[in-house]
Protein backbone atom coordinates (compact mmCIF):
# COMPACT_ATOMS: atom_id res chain seq x y z
CA UNK A 1 0.00 0.00 0.00
CA UNK A 2 1.84 3.00 -1.45
CA UNK A 3 0.86 6.20 0.63
CA UNK A 4 1.26 10.11 0.25
CA UNK A 5 -1.08 12.14 2.21
CA UNK A 6 -4.10 10.46 1.97
CA UNK A 7 -5.37 11.54 5.48
CA UNK A 8 -8.53 9.79 6.84
CA UNK A 9 -9.02 7.59 3.49
CA UNK A 10 -6.20 5.80 4.87
CA UNK A 11 -7.52 3.90 8.02
CA UNK A 12 -10.63 2.98 5.80
CA UNK A 13 -7.97 1.29 3.74
CA UNK A 14 -6.33 -0.23 5.96
CA UNK A 15 -8.72 -1.69 7.82
CA UNK A 16 -11.08 -2.98 4.88
CA UNK A 17 -7.45 -5.60 4.24
CA UNK A 18 -7.02 -6.20 8.12
CA UNK A 19 -10.98 -6.71 7.94
CA UNK A 20 -11.00 -9.55 5.23
CA UNK A 21 -13.34 -12.84 5.68
CA UNK A 22 -13.04 -16.29 4.85
CA UNK A 23 -15.66 -17.91 1.92
CA UNK A 24 -17.90 -20.89 2.59
CA UNK A 25 -15.74 -23.28 0.37
CA UNK A 26 -12.03 -21.27 0.72
CA UNK A 27 -10.29 -20.06 4.41
CA UNK A 28 -8.07 -16.73 3.46
CA UNK A 29 -4.05 -17.61 3.42
CA UNK A 30 -1.65 -15.74 5.86
CA UNK A 31 -0.70 -12.46 5.09
CA UNK A 32 1.30 -9.25 5.69
CA UNK A 33 0.09 -5.85 4.85
CA UNK A 34 3.33 -3.60 3.99
CA UNK A 35 2.55 0.20 4.09
CA UNK A 36 5.04 2.23 2.56
CA UNK A 37 4.92 6.03 3.66
CA UNK A 38 5.82 8.03 0.52
CA UNK A 39 7.65 11.23 2.43
CA UNK A 40 4.11 12.13 3.61
CA UNK A 41 3.95 15.55 5.39
CA UNK A 42 0.48 15.53 6.09
CA UNK A 43 -0.43 15.19 10.08
CA UNK A 44 -3.36 12.98 10.03
CA UNK A 45 -1.46 10.29 7.88
CA UNK A 46 1.61 10.73 9.97
CA UNK A 47 -1.01 10.11 13.22
CA UNK A 48 -2.22 7.25 11.67
CA UNK A 49 0.80 6.06 10.09
CA UNK A 50 2.13 6.25 13.65
CA UNK A 51 -0.24 3.75 15.22
CA UNK A 52 -0.55 1.31 12.54
CA UNK A 53 1.93 -0.71 13.95
CA UNK A 54 0.74 -0.94 17.63
CA UNK A 55 -2.90 -2.10 16.17
CA UNK A 56 -1.81 -5.08 14.49
CA UNK A 57 1.58 -7.47 13.88
CA UNK A 58 0.41 -8.28 10.38
CA UNK A 59 1.04 -4.33 9.55
CA UNK A 60 4.89 -3.00 8.99
CA UNK A 61 5.09 0.61 8.02
CA UNK A 62 8.11 1.20 6.21
CA UNK A 63 9.15 5.00 5.20
CA UNK A 64 11.08 6.45 2.07
CA UNK A 65 13.33 8.95 2.62
CA UNK A 66 12.18 11.00 -0.72
CA UNK A 67 8.94 11.10 -2.52
CA UNK A 68 9.34 8.05 -5.43
CA UNK A 69 5.91 7.97 -6.56
CA UNK A 70 3.22 5.41 -6.45
CA UNK A 71 5.66 3.11 -8.44
CA UNK A 72 8.57 3.92 -6.60
CA UNK A 73 6.54 2.85 -3.46
CA UNK A 74 5.19 0.01 -4.73
CA UNK A 75 8.30 -1.74 -5.64
CA UNK A 76 10.05 -0.22 -2.24
CA UNK A 77 6.90 -2.51 -0.61
CA UNK A 78 7.23 -5.70 -3.15
CA UNK A 79 11.50 -5.42 -2.53
CA UNK A 80 10.55 -6.20 1.21
CA UNK A 81 7.39 -8.98 0.70
CA UNK A 82 7.90 -11.94 2.21
CA UNK A 83 4.83 -13.51 0.25
CA UNK A 84 5.17 -15.33 -2.66
CA UNK A 85 1.97 -13.51 -3.68
CA UNK A 86 1.81 -9.78 -4.17
CA UNK A 87 -1.27 -7.75 -4.07
CA UNK A 88 -1.83 -4.26 -4.12
CA UNK A 89 -4.18 -1.54 -2.70
CA UNK A 90 -3.78 2.19 -2.56
CA UNK A 91 -4.04 3.93 0.34
CA UNK A 92 -7.54 6.07 -0.83
CA UNK A 93 -9.01 2.75 -2.21
CA UNK A 94 -11.52 -0.31 -0.38
CA UNK A 95 -11.01 -3.84 -0.60
CA UNK A 96 -14.45 -5.35 -0.36
CA UNK A 97 -14.79 -7.56 2.45
CA UNK A 98 -14.20 -10.84 0.15
CA UNK A 99 -11.57 -9.26 -2.20
CA UNK A 100 -8.71 -11.73 -1.13
CA UNK A 101 -10.99 -14.74 -0.70
CA UNK A 102 -12.70 -14.53 -4.01
CA UNK A 103 -9.16 -14.39 -5.99
CA UNK A 104 -7.13 -16.79 -3.31
CA UNK A 105 -10.02 -19.40 -4.67
CA UNK A 106 -9.09 -18.57 -8.46
CA UNK A 107 -5.08 -19.60 -7.09
CA UNK A 108 -6.37 -22.30 -5.34
CA UNK A 109 -8.77 -24.14 -7.86
CA UNK A 110 -5.98 -23.60 -10.75
CA UNK A 111 -2.87 -24.48 -10.73
CA UNK A 112 -1.42 -22.93 -13.51
CA UNK A 113 -2.18 -19.47 -12.41
CA UNK A 114 0.76 -16.77 -11.84
CA UNK A 115 -1.75 -13.84 -12.01
CA UNK A 116 -5.00 -12.91 -11.49
CA UNK A 117 -7.45 -9.92 -11.68
CA UNK A 118 -10.92 -9.01 -10.77
CA UNK A 119 -13.59 -6.28 -11.72
CA UNK A 120 -14.14 -3.07 -9.22
CA UNK A 121 -16.54 -0.49 -8.29
CA UNK A 122 -16.19 3.10 -8.88
CA UNK A 123 -16.50 4.90 -5.53
CA UNK A 124 -17.63 8.97 -6.43
CA UNK A 125 -18.62 11.22 -3.98
CA UNK A 126 -21.88 13.30 -3.73
CA UNK A 127 -22.10 17.01 -2.94
CA UNK A 128 -22.60 18.59 0.66
CA UNK A 129 -25.14 21.65 1.28
CA UNK A 130 -21.44 23.66 1.19
CA UNK A 131 -20.74 21.95 -2.34
CA UNK A 132 -17.50 19.77 -0.98
CA UNK A 133 -17.26 16.37 -2.27
CA UNK A 134 -18.48 13.82 0.17
CA UNK A 135 -17.59 10.40 0.46
CA UNK A 136 -19.81 7.30 1.74
CA UNK A 137 -18.14 5.75 4.85
CA UNK A 138 -16.71 2.22 4.15
CA UNK A 139 -18.55 0.96 7.01
CA UNK A 140 -21.73 1.95 4.89
CA UNK A 141 -20.40 1.05 1.47
CA UNK A 142 -19.61 -2.51 3.32
CA UNK A 143 -23.15 -2.81 4.86
CA UNK A 144 -24.64 -2.01 1.29
CA UNK A 145 -23.06 -4.90 -0.65
CA UNK A 146 -24.61 -8.03 -1.52
CA UNK A 147 -21.68 -10.52 0.24
CA UNK A 148 -24.15 -13.75 -0.95
CA UNK A 149 -21.65 -16.79 -1.11
CA UNK A 150 -22.53 -16.86 -5.26
CA UNK A 151 -19.51 -18.77 -6.92
CA UNK A 152 -17.90 -16.05 -9.44
CA UNK A 153 -17.08 -17.56 -12.82
CA UNK A 154 -13.60 -18.08 -13.56
CA UNK A 155 -12.22 -17.35 -17.44
CA UNK A 156 -8.79 -17.92 -18.34
CA UNK A 157 -7.32 -15.30 -20.81
CA UNK A 158 -4.54 -16.63 -23.00
CA UNK A 159 -1.78 -13.95 -23.65
CA UNK A 160 -4.23 -11.68 -23.37
CA UNK A 161 -2.08 -8.70 -25.43
CA UNK A 162 -5.19 -8.04 -27.96
CA UNK A 163 -7.50 -7.23 -25.05
CA UNK A 164 -5.00 -4.84 -23.34
CA UNK A 165 -4.18 -3.07 -27.03
CA UNK A 166 -7.94 -2.42 -26.65
CA UNK A 167 -7.89 -0.82 -22.59
CA UNK A 168 -6.53 -1.25 -19.23
CA UNK A 169 -8.89 -3.87 -18.45
CA UNK A 170 -7.66 -4.30 -14.32
CA UNK A 171 -7.25 -2.42 -11.75
CA UNK A 172 -4.15 -2.63 -9.62
CA UNK A 173 -6.60 -2.88 -6.97
CA UNK A 174 -7.81 -6.13 -8.60
CA UNK A 175 -4.90 -7.87 -8.95
CA UNK A 176 -2.38 -11.04 -7.37
CA UNK A 177 0.39 -11.70 -9.18
CA UNK A 178 3.07 -14.04 -8.10
CA UNK A 179 6.19 -11.98 -6.69
CA UNK A 180 8.66 -13.94 -8.85
CA UNK A 181 6.82 -12.98 -12.33
CA UNK A 182 6.49 -9.13 -11.32
CA UNK A 183 10.29 -9.24 -10.50
CA UNK A 184 11.10 -10.80 -13.71
CA UNK A 185 8.62 -8.35 -15.50
CA UNK A 186 11.53 -6.21 -13.42
CA UNK A 187 8.83 -4.53 -11.66
CA UNK A 188 6.78 -0.96 -11.56
CA UNK A 189 8.87 1.64 -14.05
CA UNK A 190 9.34 4.27 -11.76
CA UNK A 191 10.27 6.38 -15.05
CA UNK A 192 6.41 6.80 -15.96
CA UNK A 193 4.48 9.11 -14.74
CA UNK A 194 1.55 7.39 -15.10
CA UNK A 195 0.43 4.12 -16.72
CA UNK A 196 3.17 2.49 -15.24
CA UNK A 197 0.70 -0.63 -14.23
CA UNK A 198 -0.80 -0.77 -17.55
CA UNK A 199 2.81 -0.78 -18.81
CA UNK A 200 3.43 -3.99 -16.31
CA UNK A 201 0.46 -5.99 -17.32
CA UNK A 202 1.40 -5.38 -21.15
CA UNK A 203 4.62 -6.81 -20.00
CA UNK A 204 3.12 -10.03 -18.04
CA UNK A 205 0.32 -10.62 -20.74
CA UNK A 206 3.44 -10.69 -23.57
CA UNK A 207 3.73 -15.00 -22.28
CA UNK A 208 1.69 -15.33 -19.39
CA UNK A 209 -2.20 -16.05 -18.91
CA UNK A 210 -4.05 -14.08 -17.09
CA UNK A 211 -7.07 -15.28 -14.63
CA UNK A 212 -9.93 -13.07 -13.78
CA UNK A 213 -12.53 -13.46 -11.58
CA UNK A 214 -15.71 -12.05 -12.62
CA UNK A 215 -16.90 -10.31 -9.23
CA UNK A 216 -16.26 -7.24 -7.86
CA UNK A 217 -13.39 -6.78 -5.21
CA UNK A 218 -12.94 -3.07 -4.58
CA UNK A 219 -13.71 0.13 -4.49
CA UNK A 220 -11.91 2.93 -6.37
CA UNK A 221 -12.12 6.10 -5.35
CA UNK A 222 -12.23 9.26 -7.96
CA UNK A 223 -11.26 12.66 -6.32
CA UNK A 224 -9.16 15.40 -7.10
CA UNK A 225 -6.28 13.56 -5.26
CA UNK A 226 -6.35 10.75 -7.77
CA UNK A 227 -3.69 10.07 -9.97
CA UNK A 228 -5.79 9.57 -12.83
CA UNK A 229 -8.26 12.51 -12.33
CA UNK A 230 -7.82 15.97 -13.69
CA UNK A 231 -7.99 18.18 -16.36
CA UNK A 232 -5.57 16.13 -18.60
CA UNK A 233 -6.10 13.63 -21.48
CA UNK A 234 -7.24 10.63 -20.06
CA UNK A 235 -4.62 8.93 -21.76
CA UNK A 236 -1.61 10.98 -20.62
CA UNK A 237 1.64 9.37 -20.72
CA UNK A 238 0.25 6.33 -22.61
CA UNK A 239 2.15 6.91 -25.66
CA UNK A 240 5.68 6.93 -23.73
CA UNK A 241 4.58 3.78 -22.11
CA UNK A 242 4.01 1.93 -25.59
CA UNK A 243 7.12 3.22 -26.71
CA UNK A 244 9.16 1.52 -24.23
CA UNK A 245 6.87 -1.85 -24.73
CA UNK A 246 8.00 -1.59 -28.42
CA UNK A 247 11.57 -2.04 -27.59
CA UNK A 248 11.12 -4.77 -25.69
CA UNK A 249 12.26 -7.56 -27.76
CA UNK A 250 9.39 -9.94 -26.40
CA UNK A 251 6.51 -7.45 -27.87
CA UNK A 252 7.93 -8.04 -31.41
CA UNK A 253 4.94 -10.15 -32.45
CA UNK A 254 2.74 -8.22 -31.11
CA UNK A 255 4.05 -4.51 -32.61
CA UNK A 256 0.72 -3.85 -34.71
CA UNK A 257 -1.59 -3.96 -31.30
CA UNK A 258 1.08 -2.08 -30.12
CA UNK A 259 1.31 0.33 -32.58
CA UNK A 260 -2.97 0.57 -33.03
CA UNK A 261 -2.72 1.53 -29.30
CA UNK A 262 -0.39 4.10 -29.66
CA UNK A 263 -2.37 5.98 -32.55
CA UNK A 264 -5.46 6.07 -30.62
CA UNK A 265 -3.66 7.36 -27.68
CA UNK A 266 -2.49 10.19 -29.95
CA UNK A 267 -5.61 11.03 -31.45
CA UNK A 268 -7.64 11.06 -28.21
CA UNK A 269 -4.77 13.71 -26.95
CA UNK A 270 -4.41 16.25 -30.14
CA UNK A 271 -8.44 15.66 -29.70
CA UNK A 272 -8.73 16.87 -26.21
CA UNK A 273 -6.08 19.78 -26.64
CA UNK A 274 -7.74 21.13 -29.92
CA UNK A 275 -11.37 21.06 -27.56
CA UNK A 276 -9.35 22.82 -24.59
CA UNK A 277 -8.09 25.47 -27.16
CA UNK A 278 -4.65 24.24 -26.23
CA UNK A 279 -3.28 24.52 -30.12
CA UNK A 280 0.21 25.16 -29.25
CA UNK A 281 0.06 22.03 -26.95
CA UNK A 282 -1.90 19.85 -30.17
CA UNK A 283 0.34 20.56 -32.54
CA UNK A 284 3.27 19.74 -30.55
CA UNK A 285 1.86 16.31 -29.95
CA UNK A 286 1.10 16.19 -33.75
CA UNK A 287 4.42 15.96 -34.72
CA UNK A 288 5.54 13.96 -32.07
CA UNK A 289 2.77 11.63 -33.44
CA UNK A 290 3.89 12.32 -37.28
CA UNK A 291 8.03 12.08 -36.28
CA UNK A 292 6.86 8.06 -34.93
CA UNK A 293 4.55 7.11 -37.60
CA UNK A 294 4.72 9.29 -40.94
CA UNK A 295 2.66 7.47 -43.10
CA UNK A 296 -0.37 7.51 -40.71
CA UNK A 297 -2.80 9.75 -42.61
CA UNK A 298 -4.46 10.63 -38.88
CA UNK A 299 -1.70 11.89 -38.09
CA UNK A 300 -1.83 14.05 -41.18
CA UNK A 301 -5.18 15.17 -40.88
CA UNK A 302 -4.56 16.22 -37.28
CA UNK A 303 -1.89 18.41 -38.57
CA UNK A 304 -4.74 20.21 -41.34
CA UNK A 305 -6.86 20.58 -37.67
CA UNK A 306 -4.26 22.36 -35.95
CA UNK A 307 -3.49 24.50 -38.22
CA UNK A 308 -6.97 25.47 -39.26
CA UNK A 309 -7.32 25.68 -35.22
CA UNK A 310 -10.63 23.57 -35.47
CA UNK A 311 -11.29 22.98 -32.07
Amino acid sequence: MPVFNTGSFLIEAINSILNQEALFDCELPSFELIVVDDHSNDPKTLEILGGATCSDSRIHVISNQRCKGASGARNTGIDRARGIWIGFLDSDDIWFPQALALRWRCIMQNENVKWTGAHFRLLKPTTSIEGKPVFATAENLIADLDQKNNIPEIKCLPRPVEEFGDSCMIQTTTVLILRTLIVEKGMFNEQLLRAEDYHLWFKCAFDTDLWMTKAEVSFYRIHSGSLTHGNTPKYLYEDAMIELLLKETSSNIYKIILTRRFDFVMQDQCYFYRSQKLFDCALKKTFQWIIKRPLNMSAWKELLACGLRVG
